[in-house]
């Protein structure tokens, strides 16, 4: 297969002169293993493609220099933009790497929380006997926000777009829209988050409004576009139930770790909303139950 067309189909796209050039250098190298490997460019499966970016992730490739992530990652992105021209040229009805996304794996210093621990930071959350300058409305809210995170896995970015709209109480349910970079989903709601959101949603929040003159459509309003506000005061009470909380990132891990692991991959990466299904797939490595000790096992199992 060769690239003649390659060219003119990147100028119709209006990729720059600099940006055809670096293209055409990545897929000729490309191309190059592929012959190396006895791969026909015009039947290529999924798993032949990755075979080529997984020995880039090795090091392999180049004489064993060393390649950055980002590097890989644009050379993943100009291979893909490659296989577009060829389903544009008619060889192939789909590309073979049509969801394949490169993840940068940016490591994870924190350690991930089991399912029991999950669920004790919302079962646990104090809403009762709630001393000034605190207030009851606001921890009731706080609690709301919280089974959010440890049951639907929702981050912060999430969090702050809900409206009312996406709440359907009577059929406890929770509609997350979707993004640039995330897919829509329906979540059924757990039982125990039930009363709770209830009580925030016909009183609660109401107050909440009042006390700070924002009466919008947001589920949680806000007198500020800083959501940090909220999130800050929540990770405050998680980490007095359980010292091991850092922040709302290490939550949304520990539940899309435990989903890959008892899901299988399409439907972990549906709950999680994930565009690239290589997205969820690197929540494999991580286990909320590696590295526990004896100690916390005990401690769980009590």
């Amino acid at each position: 297969m060769t690239m003649n067309d390659f060219p003119t189909y990147l100028k119709q796209n209006t990729y720059s002169e600099s940006t055809i050039e670096t293209y055409i250098s990545i897929v000729d190298t490309f191309l190059k293993w592929c012959k190396q490997k006895s791969y026909d460019v015009e039947c290529m499966t999924y798993k032949q493609c990755t075979n080529y970016f997984n020995a880039l992730k090795r090091k392999k490739i180049k004489y064993d220099k060393s390649l950055l992530d980002t590097t890989i990652k644009s050379y993943t992105g100009a291979i893909k933009v490659y296989f577009d021209y060829l389903v544009n040229e008619d060889i192939y009805t789909v590309s073979p790497i049509e969801d394949y996304n490169y993840v940068i794996d940016k490591g994870y210093e924190h350690e991930l929380l089991t399912a029991k621990e999950l669920e004790l930071l919302y079962v646990c959350f104090p809403t009762l006997n709630i001393k000034l300058p605190n207030c009851k409305h606001v921890a009731i809210r706080n609690k709301v926000i919280t089974g959010f995170m440890v049951f639907q896995g929702l981050d912060t970015s999430i969090l702050k777009r809900l409206t009312l709209d996406h709440v359907n109480l009577d059929k406890q349910k929770l509609h997350i829209p979707g993004t640039r970079t995330s897919e829509p989903k329906t979540y059924k709601l757990k039982p125990e988050q039930i009363p709770a959101l209830r009580q925030y949603l016909f009183e609660d929040r109401a107050m909440l409004q009042n006390k700070i003159n924002n009466h919008s459509e947001a589920l949680f309003p806000l007198n500020s576009n800083r959501f940090s506000i909220i999130t800050t005061q929540v990770m405050k009470v998680l980490k007095t139930i359980n010292y091991k909380v850092t922040n709302s990132h290490q939550i949304r891990a520990s539940v899309l770790a435990l989903w890959v692991q008892h899901d299988d991959l399409r439907t972990a990466q549906r709950k999680a909303r994930h565009r690239f299904i290589t997205s969820t797939e690197s929540y494999k490595k991580y286990d909320p139950n590696a590295n526990r000790s004896a100690a916390d096992v005990f401690h769980l199992m009590r």
